[in-house]
């Protein structure tokens, strides 16, 4: 056991010091505790290693203030994030962290890592645990939690509040989210698969998961969904293609985005195939990123549980299977095929407020099942997007049991058509 407070850790002490106090203990590995009581202001990122337990004692809170250098970063992060390396049995528990007006702006083509925005950050990590996690305070980018490259995580207890998304997942297999209380103004839960350049630091696979006993709290106003769920599709590199923001490519062994300003929609000729092994790099004036040693050509998600859950605020949409197709990200590039997203299950899901449409789905989607579901005025819409010509909408297997909804229920576009068997009620 390390007490972290015995190592200058002190709610007395200036946001630098204690931030170099908690990093020297973080870096001893092993169990590292907080035991005192107290506002603990913080300003620079702790980065945490293998086989560690940071361990936030009750009455423990942290004060985000910015950074001396002028650049702030996550509040925490693995040490492998920046080196592309796995860390693993890394576990937090306890933390209250205020934000306190502080994000990142380590930020678009000069970030360390591009699509990196979050307070905890955990990118490269297997067997990660976060237990009792409260959250206040998010502003306008930072995600409270961000988590890809993973392999078996944990995230259990929380409460998040502010405007960004709260639990923001990539590329990754294996997680279950639990028993967690959502004020947030974008996205509580977002799987995402595929995302903007900016807001994912890989794109892959994202299998496997739970998320169980959670609460979407009411509030006046929001955007986004109370879980958002993304697919994409690209193609490989050739020459003279015409690229955007988050377009993707694979060559030479490796996967690539696009980083560019999203705001102006260009599209930007390519005559060279981008070769580098890590970072940004810039070919015929377009930004590439590297992101992944593959040429996958595809990415959703699949085995997905949503179970016990409570949605207690007014939403267009509360569960969306969804394809981008904009200036900030076309998740479909022409000609590409998309690999449906599949095995969907909604279990007990409790509908309090005025929720328009239940699940809506505008991807390539297959086999969803529905379990102990009154829709009561909500719907369930498979759609398609006009723009993304030539995708291919495979036929959806709905699969009920002990659900309440009439024919107006279902909206379904003839595109995107549906079979729905075993219906109880």
């Amino acid at each position: 056991m390390i007490n972290a407070n015995e190592y200058g850790f002190l709610p007395e002490n200036s946001p630098h010091k204690n931030s170099e106090a908690l990093q020297n203990a973080v870096d001893r590995g092993g169990c590292i505790q907080v035991v005192t009581p107290g506002i603990y202001r913080i300003s620079e990122q702790i980065e945490i290693g293998d086989n560690t337990c940071l361990v936030f004692g009750e009455g423990v809170i942290l004060y985000r203030e910015a950074s001396v250098s002028g650049i702030n970063r996550c509040a925490f992060i693995n040490k492998g994030a920046l080196r592309g390396e796995y860390n693993s049995n890394i576990e937090i528990r306890g933390l209250h962290l205020e934000c306190n007006g502080i994000e990142s702006n380590d930020f678009g083509v000069d970030s360390r890592i591009a699509g990196l925005r979050a307070q905890v950050a955990m990118i490269y990590v297997e067997n990660l645990r976060i237990d009792g996690f409260c959250c206040h305070g998010l502003l306008q980018k930072d995600y409270a939690i961000q988590v890809s490259a993973f392999r078996n995580i944990e995230l259990n207890d929380l409460y998040i509040t502010g405007n960004k998304d709260g639990v923001h997942l990539g590329w990754g297999d294996g997680f279950v989210i639990r028993n967690g209380r959502f004020r947030t103004f974008d996205d509580p839960i977002a799987l995402n698969a595929f995302d903007y350049a900016t807001s994912n630091t890989h794109i892959g696979w994202i299998e496997n998961g739970i998320i169980e006993n959670c609460v979407d709290l009411d509030d006046s106003s929001t955007t986004g969904f109370f879980c958002r769920i993304l697919g994409g599709a690209w193609c490989r590199w050739y020459r003279g293609m015409q690229v955007q923001h988050s377009d993707t490519v694979a060559v030479n062994g490796r996967t690539y985005r696009v980083l560019m300003n999203p705001k102006d929609g260009r599209l930007y000729t390519s005559e060279t195939a981008p070769c580098h092994e890590k970072g940004i790099a810039e070919y015929d004036g377009i930004n590439w990123v590297a992101v992944r040693d593959t040429e996958e050509l595809n990415c959703g998600c699949r085995n997905i549980i949503i179970r016990n859950c409570l949605l207690q605020k007014k939403r267009d949409t509360g569960i969306a299977l969804s394809l981008n197709y904009d200036t900030y990200a076309r998740s479909f590039y022409p000609g590409c095929v998309c690999v449906p997203q599949s095995d969907i299950t909604l279990e007990n899901v409790v509908i309090e407020n005025d929720v328009d449409i239940l699940l809506h789905s505008t991807y390539p989607t297959e086999r969803v099942t529905l379990k102990n579901i009154d829709f009561k005025n909500s719907k369930l819409c498979f759609d398609a997007v006009s723009q993304a010509e030539g995708i291919i909408y495979p036929e959806v297997e709905i699969k009920t049991e002990n659900v309440i909804f009439n024919e107006s229920t279902v909206k379904v576009n003839p595109k995107h058509p549906v079979k729905i068997t075993a219906v109880c009620r």
